[in-house]
């Protein structure tokens, strides 16, 4: 009898996913031959609404919001560590950024590049976490080498399987030292500062939970609208922005994952991310609300900016496996929270 009722339940599943799915896949197939991101701005706006969220998350990034060169000169073709600049703390971390990685060897080059040249005064520790990138351990090998140059305070932990995103933080952050946790991807450009000024507004509102930058792709209030197309440019947009923002910030319902800072015991009370959502996506909303039902705040920060490529892994999935994945988190998240998840 059991089974007999699974088995039209699991009829009834499928076929709300593909309620959900089939509109996507034809904005998907649409966009590949037509240019939506950018004629949506211009179609009658209850169109255009549908499309900006509607049938979220149907992917139709705006190409100016990623298309930032995935090299920079200065710091080598591919990038390198300054060997001339070693970063070197005599007292304990006050803060462990947490990074996961999968692959985009270029791009997590690029990320820890960038931290070692933004480093100051804050004392850091940096845990990397490798998913069991794909390629052939190229990932791997690179992180054990910039372990051994002693140029960045780094410790690196290899998992044998894909574990996902929630599961490898969960790791990285009971290794961490740091009374401040920073979750960080291996897809953006940190700047000089960054840190600092996280770390100061912690120490200095204890109302806050956890706080975040804005940036130029994340999917909800953080993100800005930019057009810039290197690193230099990004450089000099995000000075010029957040010197016009110096001491914003905005409360928001939740942060995205790509750059967050929450202090460790807050972190370690609520149980860290919730591992159920597997891969990856809602653990940033499931911890957003968790943080906030213990009375903290969720702060945006509007003067520190850091350059993210965006959906660098999630690219990858075939649109019937990203948009499944999104779908079955979104409903987990829902039934734990008994809420309806708000489109960003």
């Amino acid at each position: 009898m059991p089974e007999q009722q699974a088995s039209p339940r699991r009829l009834l599943d499928e076929l709300r996913f593909l309620a959900f799915y089939l509109p996507r896949e034809a904005v998907q197939l649409l966009s590949r031959r037509l240019p939506l991101s950018r004629l949506r701005d211009r179609l009658p706006r209850f169109i255009g609404q549908k499309l900006r969220s509607g049938l979220y998350p149907a992917r139709l990034n705006d190409p100016l919001r990623v298309a930032c060169a995935r090299c920079y000169r200065p710091w080598g073709d591919p990038p390198d560590l300054d060997k001339n600049q070693p970063v070197r703390y005599a007292a304990p971390p006050r803060a462990s950024v947490l990074v996961v990685t999968y692959g985009n060897l270029d791009l997590t080059r690029l990320c820890l590049a960038s931290v070692q040249r933004a480093a100051g005064p804050t004392p850091f520790e940096l845990i990397v976490v490798d998913n069991a990138s794909p390629d052939g351990e190229q990932t791997a090998a690179y992180l054990d080498g910039v372990s051994a140059s002693g140029l960045l305070p780094l410790r690196v932990v290899k998992n044998r399987q894909n574990v996902g995103f929630a599961a490898a933080n969960n790791q990285a952050a009971a290794m961490a030292r740091g009374d401040i946790l920073f979750f960080l991807n291996n897809d953006t450009v940190v700047r000089k500062g960054w840190l600092d000024r996280m770390v100061a507004e912690l120490d200095g509102d204890l109302g806050i939970g956890m706080l975040g930058p804005v940036t130029n792709s994340c999917g909800n209030a953080a993100e800005l609208k930019v057009a810039y197309a290197d690193l230099d440019e990004m450089e000099r947009f995000a000075h010029s922005y957040c010197a016009d923002h110096a001491g914003d910030q905005t409360e928001l319902s939740m942060l995205t994952l790509f750059c967050a800072a929450m202090p460790a015991a807050l972190f370690r009370s609520i149980g860290g991310l919730d591992e159920r959502y597997g891969a990856g996506m809602f653990e940033d909303d499931d911890l957003g609300m968790a943080v906030r039902t213990r009375g903290k705040r969720l702060v945006l920060l509007r003067d520190v900016f850091i350059h993210h490529y965006g959906g660098a892994a999630f690219s990858r999935l075939p649109p019937r496996q990203y948009l499944r994945l999104f779908y079955m988190n979104r409903r987990y998240f829902e039934k734990k929270w008994n809420t309806r998840w708000p489109k960003r």
